[in-house]
C-alpha cells in the first residue's frame, strides 16, 4: 500500500462513516454532507496553497516533520520512544503509519479529517438524547460548519483526535449519569484517559467528573434513605465512591498532578494550587495576538478580576480593540458564536440546573475552562484551545435552542 492510496482510503472511509450514520439517523444526512463538503473544500484550498488555516505553517509542520524523522528509525528504536502524555504522541502514531504505508505530508491531516466526523456525529447524538431531533440538527450544523473546527479537521495536529476521545467519553459518561448505562462511567473515563494521552489539559475532564461524583454522592446520602436505594442507584453510588478513591489514590501516589499548559500541582517542588495559578500570571504575553497586559500579568489574589478576565478573554476574544490583522477578523467568527452560546446557556439555565446530565457537564466544562483559560495568554492560542470545548458548550447552550426556533418562526 502506498501513502497516496492510504490517504484515498481514509477519505473514502470518512464518506462511508457519514453514510452509515445517516442511514441510522436520517436527520444527520445533510449536516454530515455539509461537514464533508466544507472540510474537503478546506483540504483542497490548503493543498493548492490558496488558503492555509491558522497553525498550518507552525505547529502542524512541526508535527509532520517529527513524524517524518521518526518514520526513518528502525522498528525497535521507534517503539522504544516514550511519548505517552507528550504533545508529540500524535506524531509518533503518524510515524508508525508512515513506516507501514510510506511517507506523505497528508497522513496526519487525513486522520484528523476522519476523526472530525466522529466528533460531529457523536455530539449530535448526545444532543438527540438530551433535547430531541430538531435541536440535535442545529447542534450538528454548528459542529459541521464552525470554521475553526473545520481547520482542526485538516491539520496535522493532535486537536481533533483528542476532541474525538473526549466527546466519546462524554457520550458514555452522560449515559451513565442519565441511568442508561451501568458501566458508562468506566467507558467514559477510559476515553477521557485516551484524550489525556494527546494533551494533558484534558485532565480537566477527570477533575470535572470527580467534582460531579462528589456532588452526586453527597446529594444521594443527604436526600435518600439508603435502605430504599434501587439496584441501579446502589451500583452508581458504589462506582462513584470507587472512582473517587482510585483518583485520589493515583494523585497521591504520583506525587502531584499535571493540569497542562504548564500548571503543575504538587510533585517534587511541593507547590500548591495557589502558587501554580500565580505562576501563570508572571510571564509577559508574547506574539502578534497576545492578550493585553492588564489581563496577562498581575497578582490574581490581590487583583481578583484577573481570573474571570482570563476566562472571558479565553471564550470571547478577540474583541474589537484586539483586531490588528485580517486573520484577527476571522477570529471574530469565534467570538460571535461563543457569545451566542453563552446567551443561550443563560436563557436555558432554568432547564440546565434541573437536568442531571447538564449538571455533570457543567462540572466538566468549568474544570476544562479554568485549566485552559489560566494557561493561555494569546488570542490565537485561545481560539484553538476553546474549540476543544465547543461540543460541550453547544450541548449546554442547546437547552434553549427550542425557544430560539419558536422566535424565528414568529418573526
Amino acid at each position: 500500500m502506498t501513502a497516496d492510496f492510504y490517504v484515498l482510503i481514509i477519505f473514502l472511509l470518512a464518506a462511508v462513516y457519514c453514510i452509515g450514520i445517516s442511514v441510522m439517523y436520517r436527520w444527520l444526512l445533510w449536516p454530515l454532507v455539509l461537514a464533508y463538503l466544507f472540510r474537503s473544500f478546506l483540504f483542497v484550498l490548503d493543498y493548492l496553497a490558496i488558503f492555509r488555516p491558522p497553525g498550518a505553517d507552525t505547529d502542524a509542520l512541526r508535527f509532520t516533520r517529527m513524524a517524518f524523522e521518526w518514520s526513518l528509525l528502525s522498528w525497535p528504536d521507534l517503539l522504544s520512544l516514550n511519548l505517552l502524555f507528550n504533545s508529540l504522541f500524535y506524531s509518533w502514531l503518524g510515524a508508525i503509519i508512515m513506516k507501514l504505508v510510506g511517507t506523505s505530508e497528508h497522513i496526519l491531516p487525513v486522520m484528523s479529517f476522519l476523526f472530525g466526523f466522529v466528533v460531529v456525529a457523536t455530539t449530535a447524538l448526545i444532543a438527540y438524547d438530551l433535547w430531541g431531533k430538531r435541536t440535535a440538527t442545529i447542534v450538528a450544523l454548528i459542529m459541521s460548519l464552525y470554521p475553526f473546527a473545520g481547520f482542526n479537521s485538516i491539520l496535522a495536529m493532535r486537536e481533533e483526535v483528542a476532541i474525538m476521545f473526549f466527546i466519546l467519553g462524554l457520550f458514555f459518561f452522560l449515559r451513565w449519569v442519565g441511568g442508561k448505562s451501568i458501566i458508562g462511567l468506566l467507558w467514559g473515563c477510559m476515553f477521557f484517559g485516551m484524550a489525556v494521552l494527546f494533551h494533558p489539559g484534558w485532565i480537566g475532564a477527570f477533575i470535572g467528573v470527580g467534582g460531579y461524583l462528589a456532588f452526586f454522592i453527597y446529594k444521594t446520602f443527604k436526600n435518600k434513605d439508603m435502605s430504599k436505594l434501587s439496584f441501579q442507584d446502589a451500583v452508581k453510588v458504589l462506582l462513584s465512591v470507587a472512582m473517587l478513591v482510585m483518583s485520589v489514590g493515583m494523585i497521591g501516589l504520583s506525587g502531584g498532578i499535571s493540569l497542562g499548559k504548564g500548571v503543575e500541582i504538587g510533585g517534587d517542588e511541593e507547590s500548591g494550587i495557589g502558587e501554580a495559578i500565580e505562576s501563570r500570571f508572571e510571564r509577559e504575553a508574547t506574539g502578534g495576538s497576545a492578550y493585553p497586559a492588564f489581563i496577562a500579568q498581575g497578582n490574581p489574589f490581590t487583583q481578583p478580576w484577573l481570573i474571570p478576565g482570563r476566562v472571558i478573554y479565553f471564550h470571547f476574544s478577540p474583541f474589537p480593540w484586539d483586531i490588528r490583522s485580517p486573520r484577527h477578523l476571522l477570529g471574530m467568527v469565534s467570538s460571535v458564536l461563543y457569545i451566542f452560546l453563552a446567551w443561550r446557556l443563560y436563557k436555558g439555565w432554568g432547564t440546565i440546573k434541573n437536568r442531571e446530565e447538564c449538571l455533570a457537564m457543567l462540572f466538566i466544562f468549568g474544570a476544562l475552562t479554568f485549566i485552559f483559560a489560566i494557561g493561555v495568554t494569546n488570542i490565537g492560542t485561545a481560539t484553538r484551545h476553546k474549540t476543544k470545548l465547543l461540543g460541550i458548550f453547544v450541548l449546554l447552550a442547546a437547552s434553549s435552542f427550542h425557544t430560539l426556533s419558536i422566535k424565528l418562526r414568529r418573526a
